[in-house]
């Protein structure tokens, strides 16, 4: 029997307790910067594996890692937050926490990685180390675009030098048994493009003594729908009006609006180009109706972008075993956003999908539940992802 046989056979008979494993943690679910049960829970388990814990680096983000050979280290980062959501599922492991809820499939992202520390545990056990360490970098406040860069700020990568650093998310979109993957972009930067309107406001039975901010900011939204749709060309943008506010009363013309719009784009130049028409079209507003127009533009996230050599390194070890899991190249990539790709910028990597299927419907859905099926083969590859990696770095 080969090794790849016996672990799936292993996390055959052990997938129960992996489920039970994921259903507490997602009857506990911890919005961003809140997961102190989880992050406890997590480093509990991984401590128990043998793991070295560096604890408080982000908040309730830690590190913990794995001793290998005095080769170079690699690195596998989960996400542990949830969502503010009430969960709608019916399951008898539903969230306990009201207005809570793990509806992107981090409760099982967190579970799948212990079963990858578990497996590299068994194997360093059995004879057969990795080159070097593993770090498994245990993230928070992904799904608030902020939990990479606070984890980088407190000094993640002066504690740790991957060569090579992996994230993953599992991908209703794609059937289960498929892993994706792409050169480049996978995941598209998210800029948030707000405007404030300033001018006159009165009775609303005067309107000729106030400024109409109501038709500026009809106008300002259909210049920049238009400018933006036909003037950024080439690689792929998603741009649309989210929110607004102001307006306190019927009987009131307001004298302040805030408008904002997501921005979606895998091109750098094109957040550059994007501010830049914000700003002429904030101008233009401005001067036809004699307001104050201003330009807000917030950075949520930058584009996860894939190294060459790490999307190889990933196919090639889905091809090299029967596993049930099946390489694709992703055609193009998501226009959602995710904060790895703050990572991956410092330490090149690869973030990979694991598809799961619509059945477990879609992602931050009150109804979405993380497709199990998931843990009988997906930890078994991502441990000799690891392992492929170690052994390239130590090679290199």
């Amino acid at each position: 029997m080969t090794r790849v046989q016996s672990e799936l056979d292993w996390l055959a008979a052990e997938h129960a307790r992996f489920c039970e494993i994921r259903r507490a943690f997602h009857r506990h679910p911890e919005i961003a910067f809140e997961e102190e049960w989880t992050s406890q829970e997590l480093a509990k388990r991984l401590e128990a594996l043998g793991c070295q814990i560096s604890r408080r680096i982000g908040g309730t983000g830690f590190v913990a890692t794995l001793g290998g050979g005095n080769g170079p280290a690699v690195a596998l980062r989960t996400d542990m937050d949830a969502l503010p959501l009430t969960e709608a599922t019916g399951l008898p492991f539903a969230s306990e926490i009201p207005g809570r809820m793990h509806a992107c499939g981090h409760d099982g992202h967190m579970t799948l990685l212990l079963a990858v520390a578990e497996l590299l545990a068994r194997r360093a056990t059995g004879g057969e180390p990795l080159p070097g360490p593993v770090h498994f970098i245990c993230q928070p406040a992904e799904e608030v675009g902020r939990g990479a860069d606070a984890m980088i700020a407190d000094g993640l990568f002066d504690e740790i030098a991957p060569a090579l650093t992996f994230g993953f998310h599992n991908w209703p979109e794609l059937p289960l048994g498929t892993v994706a993957a792409r050169e480049g972009a996978i995941m598209a930067a998210y800029h948030q493009i707000g405007f404030t309107l300033d001018g006159k406001g009165g009775h609303a039975a005067l309107p000729a003594l106030s400024d109409d901010l109501y038709g500026a900011m009809a106008a300002l939204i259909t210049r920049m729908n238009a400018r933006l749709r036909h003037e950024l060309t080439g690689a792929p943008t998603a741009f649309a009006f989210t929110q607004n506010m102001g307006g306190t009363a019927a009987n009131i013309i307001p004298s302040h609006l805030e408008v904002s719009a997501s921005f979606r784009f895998v091109d750098p130049a094109h957040g550059i180009a994007a501010a830049g028409i914000a700003a002429e079209v904030a101008a233009e507003i401005s001067a036809a109706f004699g307001l104050s127009v201003a330009p807000v533009i917030r950075r949520i996230f930058d584009p996860t972008s894939n190294a060459s050599a790490a999307v190889d390194l990933v196919a090639e070890v889905t091809a090299a075993a029967a596993r049930g899991l099946d390489w694709q190249e992703a055609p193009a990539p998501s226009m959602v956003s995710e904060d790895f790709g703050a990572m991956i910028a410092e330490r090149p990597g690869c973030y990979f999908w694991l598809g799961a299927g619509m059945e477990a419907g879609a992602l931050h859905n009150n109804r979405f539940n993380f497709n199990e099926a998931l843990l009988l083969n997906a930890p078994q590859l991502v441990a000799d992802v690891l392992r492929a990696a170690s052994a390239e770095a130590a090679t290199a």
